[in-house]
């Protein structure tokens, strides 16, 4: 494999890594806020807040595990093993691409919510968060040579299980208040 692909693969680590988070974690997110409300613009709203927030924390962690990981494989030469080590700039693309690809999937799911009435944008967000999710399982699945349609299915799951439990989370606010 030559540096140029390797280095391809790692900046598609920081993507992968962003757009699951991303579309996992704000698909819940809009999916349990317009569950508790019926005004579109306090969906938007806390779904870009939501999702800048998330996307600093995606990338502020990806940097750390990153740095922390050339820390070990730093180490780990040292001990006369040989490894490949994250170079600075690799870690910098990675935490880059993590935070613009949060931001890409929360857009994505906002989208809907300016165009249709709350009901319609709930329903396509949730089909368009589960197929996105689908799609990069999928791709995850294919390059780490697992069976591609078996890992979308569960990127799938995963992304439906934080909807139906930020639905439900939502259902018990409206309970309390």
């Amino acid at each position: 494999m030559t540096e140029k692909m390797s280095d391809e693969g790692y900046r598609l680590e920081g993507i992968a890594f962003g757009l699951a988070d991303g579309l996992i974690m704000c698909l819940g997110l809009i999916i349990g806020v317009a569950e508790v409300t019926s005004d579109t613009r306090f969906v938007i709203i806390t779904g870009i807040i939501g999702g800048f927030a998330n996307a600093f924390g995606n990338s502020i962690g990806f940097f750390m595990s990153q740095s922390a990981e050339r820390a070990l494989q730093i180490q780990t030469i040292d001990h006369g093993k040989t490894t490949r080590i994250h170079s600075k700039r690799e870690i910098f693309t990675n935490t880059f691409f993590a935070f613009a690809s949060t931001i890409a999937a929360v857009l994505v799911l906002l989208s809907p919510f300016t165009c249709f009435c709350m009901n319609h944008a709930v329903i396509l967000t949730f089909i368009i968060g589960t197929v996105m999710a689908f799609i990069l399982g999928s791709y995850v699945g294919k390059i780490s040579h697992e069976n591609p349609f078996k890992e979308g299915l569960k990127y799938a799951l995963l992304a439906i299980f934080g909807a139906i439990v930020s639905h439900f989370i939502a259902d018990c606010i409206q309970l309390l208040i």
